[in-house]
């Protein structure tokens, strides 16, 4: 019988660049040598382009490309996008975990409950522990520090809520590799707590963006958060953090004329405290999701397909319909169903 895996490389890379992208998967996962003609540069760029998440029924999950093509399904209550790219957060039951639909990897989180304190200890501190050990809570947004993919030593930080049915924000927590409780982040004392809108890690600090326009970022030695930026800015709706080109940028949905939808990009430099105005987003466009957002660079190997540069993936808050919308020239157009995930390999 012929032995499959000692089949010439060049006919495996054949074969690999004529698969659908689902069957393209499932290939490289059959040994060594059909991974390693599994992920040349050629056939990853297409499939590095962002994939659709939508909800193909109650608590099963489908992942498609925009060209379209279902990749994958999942079954779970609760799935996220989430950075850094190629990570997921499920939600099955009552446990979370992270899971990679790529490659296959599931890291499970602690329980909520499982919490503990950093010393010394403030009143307000115990407080909190208390209820938060109380339950049943949720993780409201996360992000990780680096792919565990990459590195055995990363750190996931979370912001909690109430359950399901309650959107009451009870804190932040982190928890580091190899760790089995989370560690509660206290907030500054003159800083009243609000709902944190988003949670990114971005030039070696977790960084988050509440409800007030406020950004704070985690002082990871003193478990604490810290106020970097009142951002000053009085939009209805919350804003998005997303990392672009090595910059940080905070994005505002607004209302124009006719409650045609306005997106504001303000680039922020958390040294000086500042923010300005970003016209043009170049040879890049913005995926906005309810818990992590992302950025794209469009260059001579990224297959464009039905993506464009210089636009902004978005949910309307108004209608909860996908729209584009256009940094030309402010022109808003539907688009398919769904949030955003970046893979990753």
């Amino acid at each position: 019988m012929a032995n499959w895996e000692e089949l010439p490389q060049e006919i495996l890379e054949l074969i690999a660049c004529r698969l659908a992208v689902k069957d393209y998967l499932a290939f490289g996962g059959v040994c060594t040598s059909w991974r390693s003609a599994a992920t040349k540069e050629k056939y990853k760029a297409m499939l590095e382009a962002p994939w659709r998440k939508t909800y193909a029924r109650k608590q099963i999950a489908e992942f498609s490309i925009p060209s379209g093509g279902t990749i994958f399904q999942l079954r779970a209550s609760r799935v996220a996008t989430m950075s850094p790219p190629g990570w997921l957060l499920v939600l099955k039951g009552d446990r979370h975990c992270i899971f990679n639909p790529l490659l296959g990897n599931r890291i499970e989180l602690p329980s909520l409950q499982k919490l503990r304190c950093r010393p010394p200890l403030r009143a307000v501190d115990l407080d909190w522990l208390k209820r938060l050990q109380r339950g049943p809570n949720r993780i409201h947004t996360i992000a990780l520090s680096s792919s565990p993919l990459l590195s055995r030593s990363y750190t996931a930080m979370i912001s909690i809520h109430r359950d399901l049915m309650d959107h009451e924000p009870l804190g932040f927590a982190f928890l580091r590799s190899g760790e089995d409780a989370w560690t509660l982040v206290s907030i500054e004392s003159h800083l009243p707590r609000s709902s944190v809108v988003r949670l990114v890690h971005y030039n070696g600090l977790f960084v988050a963006l509440d409800a007030h326009n406020r950004i704070m970022t985690l002082n990871e030695r003193k478990g604490r958060m810290q106020l970097q930026l009142a951002l000053g800015k009085n939009f209805r709706h919350c804003g998005y953090l997303v990392e672009c080109l090595g910059s940080l940028l905070v994005a505002w949905q607004i209302e124009g004329e006719g409650d045609a939808p306005v997106i504001r990009v303000f680039k922020v430099d958390l040294k000086k405290g500042t923010l300005e105005e970003v016209k043009s987003l170049g040879n890049v466009s913005l995926f906005l999701n309810y818990n992590s957002s992302f950025s794209v660079e469009f260059n001579a190997k990224y297959p464009k397909s039905c993506l464009k540069p210089n636009h902004i993936y978005f949910i309307d808050y108004i209608d909860k319909k996908n729209k584009i919308y256009s940094m030309d020239d402010g022109k808003v157009e539907w688009h398919c169903a769904g949030e955003w995930f970046q893979p990753d390999f």
